[in-house]
């Protein structure tokens, strides 16, 4: 017999313009897991729709037929950086500018310009890295909720990382895994750090894998994450 549930992506946690967030989408369909895993995102989040959570050899998330995203178990491995303080990553963020002249972005609820956004926008730390800082929502009141806001602003870093640091390229996700070690709470202010983590820091075509970490403000780790991207065509 087959295990089907459910999920729905509210309006308001949109990523790229008409979808939802990857982060977000990704923790969200965690929570209908067992253990750590890595998450494919085959196609656009719709929002505000019912998707069917589909438990078989590995764990698809439904639009009718259409494939969302499949989720295969994980050994983490996601590789450490030196933690950055939140002062430093707070000045990272104070060199934040829009880039790529796009409007892909521009409604993300994570990384958005918007007054509404969570403000996760990473910088150059002058070492390769970016970075930025982040204050945990006011209305992230659940273990679920915190987490999923902490998945995406992880998600969020390294696309400024992929996206900004060997020429400026649009960029999606495509593969996404997150090693949290301990909760978030409103109004935490933590530092995050998008780096190549062990994948070469270079395009490679239309593909790139980055890493980005989460530290408390006495450097200790929040969470480690793993993704790799794939560039808007030209």
């Amino acid at each position: 017999m087959i295990d089907v549930s459910s999920l729905t992506i509210e309006p308001f946690f949109e990523g790229p313009a008409g979808s939802g967030q990857g982060g977000w989408t990704a923790r969200q369909l965690a929570e209908h897991l067992d253990g750590p895993h890595t998450f494919a995102l085959r196609h656009h989040v719709p929002l505000g729709d019912e998707l069917a959570v589909v438990h078989g050899d590995t764990v698809q998330l439904l639009h009718g037929d259409v494939l969302i995203m499949e989720a295969t178990p994980w050994e983490p491995d996601a590789v450490m950086t030196e933690p950055v303080s939140i002062e430093d990553a707070a000045a990272a963020r104070s060199r934040f500018v829009p880039f790529l002249d796009d409007d892909i972005s521009m409604t993300c609820f994570s990384c958005g310009i918007h007054a509404t956004s969570m403000q996760v926008h990473g910088a150059h730390l002058g070492d390769g890295r970016y970075a930025t800082d982040w204050t945990v929502p006011d209305w992230a009141t659940s273990s679920l909720t915190s987490s999923a806001a902490l998945w995406a602003a992880l998600d969020c870093t390294a696309a400024f990382y992929v996206c900004g640091s060997d020429g400026e390229r649009m960029a999606f996700t495509v593969q996404y895994a997150v090693d949290q070690r301990r909760a978030v709470a409103p109004g935490e202010r933590v530092a995050i750090v998008g780096w190549n983590g062990d994948y070469e820091p270079v395009w490679d075509g239309r593909k790139r894998g980055a890493a980005s970490a989460a530290f408390g403000e006495d450097g200790d780790v929040i969470a480690l994450a793993r993704s790799f991207w794939v560039s808007a065509p030209e």
